[in-house]
């Protein structure tokens, strides 16, 4: 199953030293959430320090209980500094690929490179309470209560399911076979796309092909050239290159970084 690796706030010691960051999962929600998170200081910050964010395809409902406002905050196709200032106080829902589409009715190319309030996409949902809440656990409740109430008003499309699909081998894919694969043409697979992920099937793949890579980087362990081959790089210096425009860290730096 398709799981984005957010690691650079891992790597890095001001991040880890000051801010506390924790991932969690309810079975109930698994079909169209892949976590619902927390970022909180430990003290107030006398200074900026950043979470960098890899594109995953992912749109996120983000509540910063700090300032009061609950957003949707869509992807960006480069990896973005996320400011974290004086006194963090965020909590975040991680929505799978597509499911922003599905659950809201909104595509998911309108809301890419820049947050919307959430109240224009959601006029008359009732996650505002969520703002006048202190314990953790009664935030994940609301959160978990409200997307369970969207999920029963809505229906399941395969466009979740074919992310996972194609994570299982994103070097084999390319959209002429996606395309022939689900019974498309070429040009209704792209406005699928970009209606569904916000970006087209080669960006997407792409996406796909980083987060593959750092799974096996990292998880499998397995050696630069195993990974160079498995994912379709042209040779091993395409690969290092190719991660580190995202990461900041070369294959080698960043593994050593990570264990």
């Amino acid at each position: 199953m398709y799981y984005p690796k957010q690691i650079p706030y891992l790597l890095d010691k001001e991040f880890n030293e000051n801010i506390i960051y924790t991932e969690y999962q309810f079975e109930e929600l698994n079909d169209y959430c892949m976590c619902i998170s927390i970022m909180q200081t430990q003290k107030i910050l006398n200074k900026t320090i950043y979470n960098y964010i890899l594109p995953d395809a992912c749109i996120d409902i983000v509540v910063n209980f700090s300032n009061r406002t609950i957003c949707f905050a869509g992807f960006s196709k480069d990896t973005v500094p996320f400011e974290l200032n004086k006194r963090t106080d965020f909590m975040g829902v991680r929505l799978k690929p597509s499911a922003f589409s599905i659950l809201f009715g909104v595509n998911t190319d309108k809301i890419m490179d820049h947050p919307i309030p959430f109240f224009e996409i959601d006029k008359y949902g009732y996650l505002e309470k969520i703002l006048n809440t202190i314990n953790v656990n009664e935030r994940l409740n609301i959160f978990r209560d409200y997307l369970l109430e969207k999920i029963k008003n809505s229906s399941f499309n395969q466009t979740i399911k074919i992310i996972d699909k194609l994570y299982e081998s994103p070097q084999e894919q390319n959209a002429v076979k996606i395309a022939k694969d689900y019974g498309y043409h070429e040009r209704k697979l792209y406005r699928i796309f970009k209606a569904n992920y916000g970006v087209s099937p080669k960006v997407m793949l792409n996406i796909l092909r980083l987060h593959f890579c750092l799974t096996l980087l990292i998880d499998n362990e397995m050696t630069l050239i195993d990974i160079t081959n498995m994912c379709g790089f042209y040779d091993q210096s395409h690969f290092i290159k190719e991660i580190k425009k995202y990461t900041g860290f070369s294959p080698l730096q960043l593994l050593e970084k990570y264990r």
